[in-house]
């Protein structure tokens, strides 16, 4: 007797059951590959933190003084202060001594804005950097533009200004980098003998968050300089405000988002000026980013850190601080 093989599909319920098991994998490796491509991007950013801070260390042992924050001059027309921010002096120490070489430091800081393009956004100060990009920065428009004719290319790290650096008028310049120059002469540039605090607990460059949808409401009525995204200005040239754009403190804590809208406030009756003294400064002063609960930093010693956005104020303030004589040990950060 012959007998008749006959082909079986899948059932209903064996194909259902095929996909539950696929989905749950899925499931199971979705987050374990998000987590190790943001480890990756970390890596990456750490890195970067530490090439900015061998950078300075080379810029140092040449010139026997940091950067300058921002290298500000005076001038007779708006904007008065001008100039040139440590990001562009530390270009021939990060393999971009090419750019540096057509940058215009006998005149005019602003000239450096002039595309020699049609396009404006082809300019000098428009250049993006990649070692000037932390990879888990969003940043919503780089190059981005002043106005119709001036770009600037936006970086995510910061220099550390201190106890606070911002507003202008408030920074305190007791950290590495600041204003200075002719147009600030009450504040001399720094070199390694002046962080007597000690160069491994001192910071010497930190991460900027850019992302905060509660600050950014802020901008359309004109109560803050630029949307959270756009600060950042690596090569910003002109305004006794973009130093802010490259320095960072420990005015308030990392991570700090900006508590409320601006219909918010404006309904708990604050104005432009107390938004300027409070919110405003605490936001744009603050260390941050998209890693989760932490951010990273290089230290003065050109050591690489991460560190916890629930680290103590006091301690955050101790390691801002070049000569302050306060004791931080490793364990407290």
């Amino acid at each position: 007797m012959q007998r008749v093989w006959t082909r079986r599909g899948f059932t209903l319920v064996e194909l259902l059951v095929v996909i539950a098991i696929i989905s749950v994998l899925i499931a199971l490796l979705l987050p374990a590959v998000q987590e190790a491509r943001e480890a990756a991007r970390r890596t990456q950013c750490r890195n970067n933190l530490h090439q900015l801070a061998i950078a300075a260390h080379n810029y140092c042992d040449i010139n026997q003084v940091f950067p300058a924050g921002q290298m500000r001059m005076n001038f007779p027309v708006k904007p008065k202060f001008r100039g040139y921010t440590m990001f562009v002096y530390l270009l021939p120490y990060i393999e971009c001594n090419n750019l540096y070489q057509q940058w215009d430091f006998n005149g005019d800081p602003d000239m450096n804005t002039v595309s020699t393009t049609s396009d404006p956004a082809a300019s000098l100060t428009a250049t993006v950097i990649p070692t000037y990009l932390c990879p888990s920065d969003p940043i919503p428009q780089n190059p981005y533009p002043s106005n119709s004719t001036t770009y600037y290319a936006i970086t995510s790290y910061g220099g550390n200004c201190g106890t606070r650096s911002y507003p202008p008028s408030l920074t305190t310049a007791d950290g590495i980098f600041f204003q200075t120059g002719p147009a600030t002469p009450e504040n001399p540039q720094i070199g390694f003998a002046d962080v007597t605090d000690g160069t491994s607990t001192t910071l010497f460059f930190g991460e900027r968050n850019h992302i905060d949808a509660n600050y950014d409401t802020f901008y359309p009525p004109g109560w803050s300089i630029d949307p959270m995204g756009a600060w950042g200005w690596w090569a910003s040239t002109g305004g006794q405000y973009r130093v802010s754009d490259v320095t960072e403190s420990s005015f308030s804590p990392i991570n700090y988002m900006c508590p409320i809208t601006y219909a918010e406030a404006v309904a708990q009756g604050m104005t432009n000026a107390t938004f300027t003294n409070t919110l405003d400064s605490l936001r744009v002063c603050s260390w941050g980013s998209q890693h989760p609960g932490c951010a990273q930093f290089a230290m003065v010693d050109g050591s690489a850190r991460t560190i916890n956005q629930y680290i103590a104020q006091l301690v955050l303030v101790a390691l801002s601080t070049r000569a302050g004589n306060e004791v931080v040990t490793d364990t407290s950060f």
